[in-house]
């Protein structure tokens, strides 16, 4: 009790004192920084006002995006450097759980056609694991790497301003302070929100966001040693809740309860309390970077009156400021080696011949940090690659650690397609994709495509890199599909049958870059027709052939899903004893506004050595011409023509759907038997709003051909 009184009178006179009084022996200082997602970056101004103040900062202890900006302080950044490097950020993709489409190769980008969302389930041992996370941990890592920089100090306590990262150990169920080890490792481990990040494991800990059990980390500040703690307030408030609450609301806010309450009995410790009141923003909001650090600054000088006390002279605080040395980073002036560590799956000769572009290479963050996000990007049993810089015989490099995912090395992913034209014909099936990556030191691979419901089919392919770089390529395939569809006369259905296709090929194959693809292989194919409602007769051009085949790809669109830009090319040439066709489906994306593109698409089917009662493709739907149900346009030859307009409808900010995408299209063109006429040519158009739903699409249209009618369409699921 006699302590506390003490305390008391204390920091009474040191309230009551001028700055000249206390400036040589001064009380010390410490800064607790709360969590708060992309609130976090009203800490800035809050930094940048104190300094304004000359407020000398002694200790820092700070929890998830606190420990970000109080790390980074720390280590001797200034606040214009800390607003630099915060914006030199990329959030949003940082944060998206999938990798940029334009590091893709051309092989995984058209798997993800079917597969959009990056839940997988891994397959072992032990039996079936799904990840920790479902946003990608490289992609923070990197950027939190790129921002620490190299340095080889790794007690906090020696830093130019001693730093605390406080985190949660999930086994002990109680706070886990870091004070020493890889900083951007600490950081990481600070800000992992269950569910949205992996945890990390540090000395056999796992550990994870902070917030959850000391969100505002003024006691920490304390036991470093500080006198008075200042302490910033930036989480967000608790929403309201009611009956009416959908369960995910519900189960937000019972987390939120918890991180709320504890931040409570922090302020109750600080001596003073800094809170923005960042009106209107939310822990996603990144784009509000420039508001965020305004509101901090402000908000610090409306403090003016409690901080005034702990201002001390100029001269006293530029004196201050130089002897908090920047710490130094170890950066070599050119990458001498190459090394890699905790790789078992991934071949270390396969990362060794993509990482020899890097040897003799000026050191440059952004040059590392591109490569790693590639390796990561395209080698699918790799969860993160860590760095930092090595030593050899005197000579400087950097040593990579990889961390391969857990969850392997079989891995299952899961897809839905739900077609419905609202005519009594609805198509449902479930899809199913294993892959087995890392077959051999050269990055061989399985993968088999299964799927069941209106389309029963068997899909895989053994692929097979034929040199570290994976330019060159062999494949050995089989094909087994059973489509039941509609026959029709006109648009009317007077019949079912089962569509059966088999076949079975070797390749060999050539990546000219990473956006496209050409093989060419020996194949056997047969096609046939089984009636199942009415007898149907009619045969297919494919029917038990042998001959060549030849596939190039080139696929540059920026996404998977409404893309504003780039190209979809899809060419096939066709050589059989039976049968020769060339086809071809481009299409062209032109972006247009902030939001929006042009959208020009070209199709095409045409034949030769065939029978005129014979048929080679299947048209009509929304996909081609829509107005006529799917699949009721049989043919030898085809063409397509289409022209488009896509724009996001950035009004309709729905909860959960987010914003809706609306597309329209105009087709002209035909499928004909044998004589291909332009007076025969169909027209029409297409229109729909289409959602995207975590990663799966759901779309609602109509559309209208020439002869044809007025058609509604519902698309639920992934590959369309």
């Amino acid at each position: 009790m006699k302590r506390h009184i003490i305390k008391c009178l204390v920091f009474c006179l040191i309230l009551t004192a001028t700055p000249l009084a206390y400036a040589k022996d001064r009380p010390k200082i410490g800064l607790a920084l709360s969590g708060g997602g992309a609130r976090g970056m009203a800490h800035v101004g809050v930094l940048k006002a104190l300094e304004e103040k000359r407020i000398p900062i002694d200790y820092i202890a700070g929890t998830s995006m606190g420990s970000i900006v109080g790390g980074l302080y720390a280590t001797g950044m200034s606040p214009e450097d800390l607003e630099w490097a915060i914006k030199s950020v990329d959030w949003d993709n940082a944060l998206n759980p999938s990798n940029k489409r334009q590091l893709k190769n051309y092989r995984q980008k058209q798997e993800e056609k079917d597969y959009f969302a990056d839940i997988e389930i891994g397959i072992s041992k032990e039996g079936a694991k799904s990840g920790t996370g479902l946003v990608g941990d490289h992609k923070v890592m990197l950027e939190l790497q790129r921002l620490v920089g190299s340095f080889n100090e790794k007690d906090f306590d020696q830093f130019p301003i001693p730093f605390r990262a406080v985190t949660t150990d999930l086994n002990a169920g109680e706070p886990y302070i870091i004070d020493h080890g890889d900083l951007a490792m600490a950081m990481r481990a600070s800000m992992a929100v269950p569910l949205v990040f992996g945890p990390v494991k540090h000395q056999d800990r796992m550990l994870v966001d902070g917030g959850i059990l000391n969100n505002l980390p003024v006691n920490v500040v304390k036991a470093m040693g500080a006198d008075i703690v200042i302490a910033v307030n930036i989480s967000s408030p608790l929403a309201t809740v009611d009956e009416n609450s959908s369960v995910l609301a519900l189960t937000y806010q019972s987390v939120d309860v918890a991180l709320v309450q504890n931040t409570k009995e922090s302020v109750k410790m600080a001596d003073i309390l800094i809170q923005p009141k960042l009106e209107g923003i939310d822990s996603s909001m990144f784009d509000k970077v420039a508001e965020m650090i305004n509101d901090g600054y402000l908000t610090t000088y409306s403090s003016s009156k409690a901080l005034m006390p702990l201002s001390i002279k100029e001269n006293e605080y530029i004196t201050h400021l130089e002897s908090r040395n920047f710490l130094p980073r170890d950066i070599p002036s050119r990458i001498r080696f190459i090394s890699f560590s905790g790789n078992k799956r991934t071949a270390t000769e396969r990362l060794n011949s993509r990482a020899e572009k890097l040897i003799g290479q000026e050191f440059n963050a952004n040059l590392v940090q591109e490569f790693v996000d590639q390796i990561v990007s395209t080698e699918e049993d790799i969860q993160v690659i860590t760095y930092h810089i090595d030593s050899q015989d005197g000579q400087k490099g950097i040593a990579f650690k990889v961390k391969e995912k857990q969850w392997g090395p079989d891995y299952l992913k899961f897809g839905l397609k739900v077609a419905d034209d609202f005519d009594s014909n609805t198509r449902i099936s479930l899809l199913v994709r294993h892959h087995r990556y890392n077959i051999n030191s050269k990055g061989g691979h399985w993968v088999n495509d299964l799927s069941v419901g209106s389309v029963l089919s068997w899909q895989s392919e053994l692929y097979q890199p034929l040199d570290f770089e994976n330019r060159y390529f062999a494949t050995a395939n089989i094909d087994t599909i059973k489509d039941t569809r509609r026959f029709y006369q006109g648009i009317d259905a007077i019949g079912e049958y089962d569509h059966k296709k088999f076949g079975f090929g070797i390749n060999l194959g050539y990546n000219p870059n990473i956006n496209s693809e050409l093989r060419a292989g020996l194949w056997y194919k047969d096609e046939s027709v089984v009636p199942v409602i009415n007898d149907i007769d009619f045969d297919t051009a494919v029917n038990r052939t042998i001959g060549l085949q030849v596939n190039y790809g080139y696929d540059t669109l920026e996404k998977a899903i409404a893309p504003r830009y780039g190209y979809d090319i899809k060419t096939e040439l066709g050589i059989f004893d039976r049968v020769q066709y060339i086809s071809f489906d481009g299409l062209r994306r032109f972006p247009f506004f902030e939001k929006s593109a042009a959208h020009l698409r070209i199709k095409f089917d045409f034949t030769d050595l065939v029978n005129s009662n014979e048929y080679f493709k299947a048209y009509g739907g929304v996909d081609d011409f829509a107005g006529y149900p799917t699949h009721s346009l049989l043919g030898l030859n085809a063409f397509l023509l289409e022209l488009g307009w896509f724009t996001p409808l950035t009004p309709l900010d729905l909860p959960i759907i987010g914003i809706p995408d609306l597309t329209f299209k105009t087709h002209w063109g035909n499928v004909w038997q044998r004589d291909i006429t332009i007076e025969e040519m169909i027209y029409g158009f297409s229109a729909g709003i289409s959602f995207d739903v975590q990663d799966t699409v759901m779309f609602l249209g109509t559309g209208y051909s020439h002869d044809g009618e007025a058609r509604f369409y519902l698309r639920l699921g992934t590959g369309f």
